[in-house]
């Protein structure tokens, strides 16, 4: 498991708030059209459904799914709505999808359906790369092409020609960095004073601060 990208032993909530917004960032700037964490319990989430629920009402370009597989951790697919779509309209990725099952149909709706059944069933399938943003031809190389050749291992497996796949990395690099330079700068009570977030949400300080900043990021 990447434990950059799983929850693990965050109890401490304004940590698991700040973390959640950074690891979240490419997806949320856009950068990327997916990320998938891992959380090691059932209920890890129950303190902090209020919050995420008011981050993505405020954020409504961004969606996830809570997927809870047999004997396994549960995770959470975040996705930017419209780089997702963008990414599996493709012609060469939705090509690949169809050919290992995907509906000729092409919905994002019945795209996202049938990846996290899979994942619900317990597999961790190969395509899932595409929607995470890896370039195609990593994807296939990992699954086996005999004419992609394993190059490196930076954020994932690459294989064959290096290029396009470092200049992704680097972007998603380059917007963890935005997100964290974002939270150290951003003055929450000065923000609060011109904006104001619905009173039923009973949060804590630092909550606004998170969700006052994905106001500012994200519309």
């Amino acid at each position: 498991m990447n434990l950059a990208n799983c929850y693990c032993n965050l109890k401490d909530k304004t940590k698991y708030n700040k973390w959640i917004v950074e690891q979240l960032g490419p997806v949320l700037l856009g950068v990327k059209p997916a990320e998938i964490l891992s959380f090691p319990t059932y209920n890890s989430l129950n303190d902090f459904q209020e919050l995420i629920d008011m981050l993505f009402k405020i954020n409504n370009q961004v969606g996830f799914v809570v997927i809870y597989p047999p004997e396994a951790c549960m995770k959470i697919l975040f996705y930017n709505r419209k780089i997702l779509d963008e990414t599996l309209m493709d012609n060469r990725v939705i090509k690949f999808l169809r050919k290992i099952g995907y509906p000729e149909n092409y919905s994002l709706n019945n795209y996202l359906n049938l990846l996290t059944n899979k994942l619900r069933d317990g597999e961790m399938p190969h395509e899932i790369g595409v929607f995470l943003g890896y370039p195609l031809k990593d994807v296939i190389g990992f699954i086996g092409h005999p004419s992609l050749k394993l190059t490196k291992v930076n954020r994932w497996r690459v294989y064959g020609h290096t290029k396009v796949s470092d200049v992704i990395s680097q972007r998603i690099l380059a917007a963890k960095k935005q997100i964290k330079e974002q939270l150290n700068r951003f003055d929450c009570d000065k923000a609060k004073e011109n904006y104001s977030i619905d009173e039923k949400y009973n949060i804590a300080h630092y909550e606004y601060y998170l969700i006052l900043l994905a106001y500012f990021l994200f519309n």
